[in-house]
């Protein structure tokens, strides 16, 4: 004899779909994408370094990655960011204001705070 149990509370369906949808977020991931993140974040430093040390077309190129990862580090945090409930409006310009000054720096300090130090999910069983 099998029993299932069925929680039609409305609050507890719509934090429900609300997990599923954001399942990808930091909260709901283990330390090793976490880690993985972390690195991507650091990306931009390091390709601005070794942009820095090239010659012609080679600091060229690592120029154009190093926006275009950045942009792309900016619409992944940035998308988890307005998504979360964590954040106040101001904290969240903010942010946005020092990604766009200074992303190399900014960026693995927003991991660092934000993913790395993010609380875990908690599933409630009723």
């Amino acid at each position: 004899m099998t029993i299932t149990y069925t929680n039609t509370h409305p609050r507890r369906l719509d934090e429900a779909q609300g997990a599923l949808a954001n399942a990808h977020a930091p909260v709901h991931q283990s330390w090793i994408p976490r880690l993985v993140l972390g690195a991507v974040a650091l990306v931009p430093a390091i390709s601005l370094v070794m942009a820095l040390d090239a010659q012609g077309s080679d600091q060229v190129a690592l120029g154009y990655f190093n926006i275009l990862w950045t942009g792309l580090l900016m619409l992944v945090f940035g998308g988890w960011m307005m998504a979360s409930k964590r954040f106040a409006s101001g904290q969240k310009l903010a942010w946005i204001f020092a990604w766009l000054l200074a992303a190399p720096v900014a960026l693995p300090l927003y991991w660092y705070r934000h993913i790395w130090q993010a609380p875990k999910a908690e599933l409630v069983h009723d």
